[in-house]
């Protein structure tokens, strides 16, 4: 069963945070060179980087414009979240990223709910950066 799906059915909180902190096993530690290329998010209560690419190597060749994104955090449980993130929006369409609703997709996952204030901030900063993309 795929991640998203098992965190989707879990039955509480302590298991969806279990998935989220394995999601965030999946997220690539960046070199320091790659690291630097990021940009750093504020308004998250632990450091959270995000990069921006305007193409998509899986949609090379298409004539859609498509965006990938890269993101770090310092923290297990918000690599989850960035994860998590990452996984929905990667290879979107600018229409269909000024279109995105975090808190809404947070809530379908059964865990915005149980989100900090500071870890929403952060990742509504990248929301807003997703949200205003030409």
């Amino acid at each position: 069963m795929e991640l998203i799906q098992q965190l989707m059915q879990a039955k509480s909180w302590e298991e969806r945070y279990r998935l989220i902190i394995r999601a965030g096993n999946n997220l690539p530690q960046p070199n320091d060179t790659e690291l630097s290329a990021m940009q750093p998010i504020e308004g998250c209560e632990v450091k959270v980087w995000f990069k921006i690419e305007s193409s998509c190597p899986q949609n090379e060749g298409k004539n859609d414009r498509t965006f990938c994104f890269q993101a770090y955090s310092e923290a297990r449980i918000v690599n989850g979240l960035l994860w998590l993130l990452l996984h929905e929006i990667n290879g979107k369409t600018t229409a269909e990223l000024q279109q995105f609703d975090l808190t809404n997709y947070f809530t379908r996952l059964g865990i915005a709910q149980r989100l900090s204030t500071t870890r929403l901030n952060g990742l509504k900063q990248i929301e807003k950066l997703i949200n205003s993309l030409e």
